[in-house]
């Protein structure tokens, strides 16, 4: 009988996946659903809506994390909002476009850090 050669196939997404636990730092977040607090497991260097999705919300998050589709919104209280990087010109086209809120952002585009210890964020129905 001839070998069978086992070829093992590495894969390197863009983003990790939402049941990965990346290594960096634990970053305390608090999801509200529905008047309902939740601890969620997010770590730093991972975005928002990675952490939310392994989570179990139920972003659509069409595009993939690429702030593309609006698909992934987050409300943020006014406090959070002043300790995130402004959002880009494309970020901002897409929230006129969608007609947000002002307190609300991407989840894909908010990337998480120790500075954000304590990040409360309400689900967009």
């Amino acid at each position: 009988m001839g070998e069978v050669e086992t070829i093992a196939l590495q894969q390197t997404p863009s983003e990790p996946l939402p049941d990965a636990i990346p290594p960096g730092a634990r970053v305390a977040v608090t999801l509200w659903e529905a008047g309902q607090a939740r601890d969620v497991e997010a770590h730093e260097g991972e975005s928002l809506m990675v952490a939310l999705k392994r989570a179990g919300l139920g972003l659509l998050a069409v595009c993939g994390g690429k702030g593309a589709c609006g698909t992934c919104r987050v409300a943020l209280a006014p406090q959070w909002l002043t300790q995130l990087s402004e959002p880009d010109k494309r970020e901002l086209r897409l929230l006129t476009h969608l007609k947000a809120r002002q307190d609300e952002r991407l989840s894909c585009r908010i990337l998480l850090s120790t500075a954000l210890n304590g990040l409360e964020v309400d689900a967009c129905e």
